[in-house]
């Protein structure tokens, strides 16, 4: 089971990669780190009031980059969003019709592929890649529960899906547009990382937050549905009380109007390289 984070290493003292190696130390103290957040819960709230307060700093002016294959990956999909989001968003309940909630979707993919860390330092983007691919074999072969790409799922939390479990709530029966054989939580985590499925399951679990909002009384906005895909609350106090989801807000508030415009034709987010304010966007006539 350590046969990949030895072959990132050997990968970064072979080509001189000081990133690759840094990503591979990285990689390395994230895996213990989530093993201790496991067995004590009060360190997982400390690390995230820690890394909230680094982070802080950095997100005034988010640079709004979007990766190339993510933008492809989105352009290709457009339809098969659409489609996804028919089946899972319940206008009468949200007042959102199927396209902002394709385009929400669409907002969570793009907010997905870029870490703020990235945002401080471009130079690390090409090898991140490498690092979630990491991730994958890690939950794989050690058990390990990172979210990993294009959604950013956990494993955890696919099994929550397949279960049609929603907490607070109990059993809920949802419409999951994934082969039957496919449905067993030995599969979490190829479903959470092969493309189709994984859009089927964001999907599937903005459903939940729909539904984990009726539960609480609370409304319904794109920001409630982000909420939930990123910290699993929807409740508006609790929502302004995290800090790191704040920042998350803030970041995926850029990425916003690109993927509206995505539904409303506007071909500038076709294959963008980074999204432009709503000020800046072209209109079509």
């Amino acid at each position: 089971m350590l046969y990949l984070p030895l072959a990132l290493y050997h990968v970064g003292v072979s080509e001189g990669g000081n990133v690759v190696r840094a990503l591979y130390l990285g990689f390395c103290a994230t895996t213990l780190l989530l093993a201790l957040m496991n067995r004590t819960p009060p360190i997982t709230s400390l690390f995230t009031t820690a890394s909230s307060a680094l982070v802080a700093p950095y997100l005034a002016a988010p640079s709004g980059y979007i990766r190339p294959h993510i933008a492809t990956l989105v352009h290709h999909h457009q339809q098969y969003l659409l489609t996804l989001a028919h089946t899972h968003n319940h206008p009468q309940r949200t007042q959102i019709n199927d396209h902002e909630f394709a385009a929400i979707m669409v907002t969570i993919l793009y907010t997905e592929q870029l870490g703020w860390l990235e945002d401080v330092v471009p130079s690390i983007r090409p090898v991140t890649p490498l690092y979630q691919a990491a991730q994958v074999v890690s939950n794989e072969y050690i058990g390990t529960n990172f979210s990993v790409w294009p959604a950013n799922l956990r494993p955890s939390v696919v099994d929550e899906i397949l279960s049609n479990e929603i907490p607070q709530v109990g059993h809920h029966d949802l419409p999951l547009l994934i082969p039957p054989q496919l449905q067993h939580p030995a599969q979490a985590n190829q479903l959470a990382s092969t493309t189709d499925t994984a859009l089927a399951l964001l999907a599937a679990n903005l459903e939940r937050g729909i539904i984990r909002a009726q539960h609480e009384a609370v409304p319904i906005t794109w920001k409630t549905l982000l909420a939930w895909h990123n910290a699993g609350i929807v409740d508006p106090q609790h929502i302004a009380q995290n800090r790191s989801l704040q920042h998350y807000l803030q970041r995926a508030s850029i990425y916003r109007e690109p993927a509206l415009a995505l539904y409303r034709n506007e071909m500038v987010c076709v294959n963008p390289l980074f999204a432009a304010q709503p000020s800046t966007l072209p209109q079509t006539h």
